[in-house]
């Protein structure tokens, strides 16, 4: 039981969550954030990729169920 108390008493004797919060403030300072021109690019990148992935993972799902469907409607049960 003591070692909690006192690791809860070295957390709050470092600052809390206001020297957290100034920490954070001061990483993000520290970010290299793109330009304009760089996000647009990047925006354009990521929605082309997501399209592409999209219009793939579409046709394969519409290939495999209509594989599917001829396999299992033109099979004759019992006839």
């Amino acid at each position: 039981m003591a070692v909690t108390a006192r690791k809860r008493d070295d957390v709050r004797s470092q600052g809390g969550i206001g020297q957290f919060l100034r920490d954070v403030y001061d990483e993000l300072r520290k970010v290299v954030w793109p330009t304009w021109g760089e996000l647009y690019r990047y925006t354009l990148v990521v929605l082309f990729t997501v399209a592409l992935l999209g219009i793939f993972i579409g046709g394969v799902d519409y290939i495999l169920g209509e594989a599917t469907k001829r396999f299992i409607y033109t099979t004759n049960v019992g006839g």
